[in-house]
């Protein structure tokens, strides 16, 4: 009871493992720092920053369930749990401990070479005397807001119009991976649209325009289903959950060939930017 079965594929064979759903999505000490940080606990990032996201998700999504009207506040929780739900994935966090500490050291080697006299220690040899620790951090402290309150990416989200659909025990079960956000189409494309399953039987929908919400919403529910669940095997980077076993497993079994062809490392995506601009 209570339970959800994670599949993953290791190797290339699937397996099924079953999990608690507080095991899902979770994984321990993702954020955390090294050391302590002037006095800050090494998981001030989770406590300070993602907790305060989640709740007001929380509260904003019982809302939404209920019909209700969203207020201003409970609107923008809700669009900056949906801008974090990319940027919270250890890719992300992984490559802002890494290559994001590459650029660090790189910016501050380089204006050290214009600003600092000859002798004086480095910004790096100040701070690893002085303040150890606070360059580690500085990627999740300070870059990592910046990217999930990024303009384009809320304003894209804030604009969607937000419903559900449901579904009946006939019409399947909805798998979630973990990417669970999913979207169509570039920010400015006028098709452009989002899903997130948010239950087994309830999808959480944004669309941007009404022809597209009359799509998704006149199309068959069974058919639905079958076509969130290809595009969650699609994007997952290591792993689907589901709610039952028997088809679930049979399901991806016969989609495994798709899996995680449309998932893109944060790497991959930084690159690309950096290539446009």
């Amino acid at each position: 009871m209570g339970r959800l079965f994670s599949f993953s594929r290791p190797n290339g064979r699937l397996v099924c493992s079953r999990r608690t759903p507080k095991s899902t999505g979770y994984e321990v000490g993702l954020y955390a720092f090294l050391v302590d940080v002037l006095g800050f606990s090494r998981d001030v990032v989770e406590e300070k920053f993602f907790a305060p996201i989640d709740d007001g998700a929380a509260k904003a999504l019982e809302k939404l369930e209920r019909h209700e009207v969203l207020s201003e506040d409970d609107h923008i929780a809700w669009t900056f749990f949906l801008s974090s739900l990319r940027m919270r994935q250890p890719d992300t966090i992984e490559f802002l401990r890494t290559q994001g500490m590459v650029q660090l050291r790189k910016s501050l080697a380089d204006r050290d070479a214009i600003t600092l006299p000859e002798g004086w220690p480095t910004t790096q040899e100040w701070f690893a005397e002085n303040r150890p620790g606070v360059l580690e951090a500085t990627p999740l402290t300070a870059w990592l807001p910046r990217m999930i309150f990024n303009k384009e990416v809320l304003d894209a989200f804030a604009g969607l119009k937000w419903w559900f659909r449901e579904f009946e025990p006939e019409d399947g079960r909805l798998l979630i991976s973990d990417l669970p956000l999913y979207w169509d189409g570039g920010f400015s494309k006028a098709g452009f649209y989002i899903h997130v399953p948010i239950a087994p039987n309830r999808l959480f929908i944004g669309t941007r325009t009404e022809e597209t919400e009359s799509i998704l919403s006149k199309m068959p529910s069974a058919e639905l289903v079958q076509q969130v669940n290809r595009a969650s095997i699609a994007s997952t980077s290591q792993r689907v959950w589901a709610s039952s076993r028997e088809d679930a497993h049979a399901f991806i079994e016969t989609n495994l060939e798709i899996m995680g062809v449309d998932a893109i490392t944060m790497a991959t995506l930084a690159l690309r930017q950096a290539d446009e601009n």
